[in-house]
């Protein structure tokens, strides 16, 4: 991390960032390799993801928000607001009509949490092209909507099939509501994801010929990102190709955050935030337990009462009010200290 990142183009370093932001993709894929196998079953992906990568991810927005004071009293009343919207809005149903509206709403918070992950990428792509330093509004605009069609496309082109978004595990058949995609918007759709590939090869090899610096950063995440949504489009089980995708989007996030902490812990400024208190006195470890701890208390009841609608609570409002918190906590013009600890800026 010592490295002069504002010349390099790198967020980190070359190795950081290609462990946490791009190399990440790896782990999600074994999990793929594992269930092609036959070695793990869907309710062990399914398992290992939320322990392992999504609610320790979870765990990291609450460091940067409802768990630090400061932010605490900027927003408290927006949060008590959205843990009351978040409550009205999606466990009510779950209480009320298990059968009837909670489907729908289910349904709503898992298309929200795509677009959320989707959303992420669009900022480690505003983190790259700010430290690359000579991408203009245009390129950046444009590549924005390179990142909606591979991230997107893939996940209409399963809108093809209802059975390729049916979610599947022992004694249990989820059907995600969509519209159903004809053929010919099929075809028509899969050209247009080619063309947008061929696009972005033509500018690289522009880019390249022209000398650019600091282009790989960038183009490694928008490598990484179209990999893993292309591949999620290519596995049939639904639970399988979610998973790829947002544990990629968990570790990438985890690494992100992890930087934010530890360098806000170096320059002496956690304050009474106690998560960052423990990487400032060198406690890494306590961090990491209560990250992990989070994620068992989350989920045990989902785990051990799997047939219980009221076991979905917890991990149904966390995840929601995570959505919302999230889309907050990285608006640099609220938060400006935020962007200094990523940038340096």
């Amino acid at each position: 991390m010592a490295e002069d990142t504002q010349s390099t183009g790198w967020i980190v370093s070359p190795r950081y960032d290609s462990l946490f932001f791009t190399g990440s993709l790896l782990a999600p894929a074994l999990l793929w390799v594992g269930f092609s196998l036959g070695w793990l079953t869907g309710v062990a992906v399914f398992a290992v993801f939320q322990l392992a990568f999504n609610l320790p991810h979870n765990f990291q927005t609450w460091t940067l928000t409802i768990l630090d004071p400061t932010d605490r009293a900027r927003n408290a009343r927006r949060y008590l607001i959205a843990m009351a919207l978040v409550a009205l809005v999606f466990l009510l149903p779950l209480l009320v009509s298990p059968g009837g509206v909670f489907p729908w709403m289910r349904d709503l918070l898992l298309y929200w949490g795509y677009y959320h992950l989707v959303r992420q990428h669009y900022g480690f792509q505003r983190l790259y092209e700010r430290k690359a330093g000579d991408v203009g509004a245009r390129e950046s605009f444009w590549y924005a909507r390179f990142l909606d069609g591979v991230s997107y496309l893939p996940l209409v082109f399963r809108f093809r099939d209802p059975d390729l978004m049916t979610l599947r595990a022992p004694g249990l058949e989820v059907w995600i509501r969509h519209p159903l995609l004809p053929r010919a918007a099929f075809v028509g759709l899969f050209a247009l994801y080619c063309a947008i590939l061929l696009a972005a090869l033509v500018h690289h090899a522009w880019m390249a010929w022209r000398g650019r610096r600091n282009r790989l950063p960038r183009a490694l995440l928008l490598l990484s990102v179209t990999a893993a949504f292309g591949a999620a489009a290519l596995i049939h089980e639904v639970l399988i190709a979610v998973a790829l995708v947002t544990a990629f989007h968990n570790l990438q996030y985890i690494g992100l955050v992890w930087f934010h902490n530890a360098t806000r812990a170096a320059r002496g400024a956690a304050g009474a935030n106690v998560p960052i208190q423990w990487l400032q006195q060198r406690r890494a470890g306590r961090y990491l337990a209560a990250s992990l701890l989070y994620g068992v208390a989350v989920f045990a009841p989902i785990a051990i009462f799997p047939d219980r609608a009221w076991a979905q609570l917890p991990i149904t409002f966390v995840v929601a009010l995570h959505y919302y918190i999230d889309g907050r906590a990285w608006r640099f013009k609220d938060v400006p200290e935020r962007a200094r600890y990523l940038t340096g800026c």
